[in-house]
């Protein structure tokens, strides 16, 4: 496990505050009198559906980890492929 300064932990925390608070204000429309504490946006799980936030995935755009493994697939099939011409 890394080690993490403190800093670096408060700052993940209020990144994902922020973003919490933003989904319930822009998204679930909840008023500031109804919101729960700040502190405990950074636990729990808000789960949002919309396409704003599932734009890659509503849109089955692919993500980087398996862009690069199939580009990596791709390249041995050609390689695999010229090997088979060149004999």
């Amino acid at each position: 496990m890394k080690n993490r300064s403190k800093a670096y932990i408060r700052h993940q925390r209020e990144r994902i505050i922020r973003k919490k608070w933003a989904i319930l204000k822009n998204v679930f429309l909840l008023e500031s009198n109804y919101m729960p504490v700040r502190g405990k946006l950074s636990k729990g799980k808000i789960h949002c559906s919309c396409r704003m936030c599932r734009y890659e995935q509503f849109y089955s755009i692919p993500k980087a980890k398996h862009k690069a493994k199939l580009k990596v697939m791709k390249q041995e099939i050609d390689d695999y492929v010229y090997f088979l011409l060149s004999y």
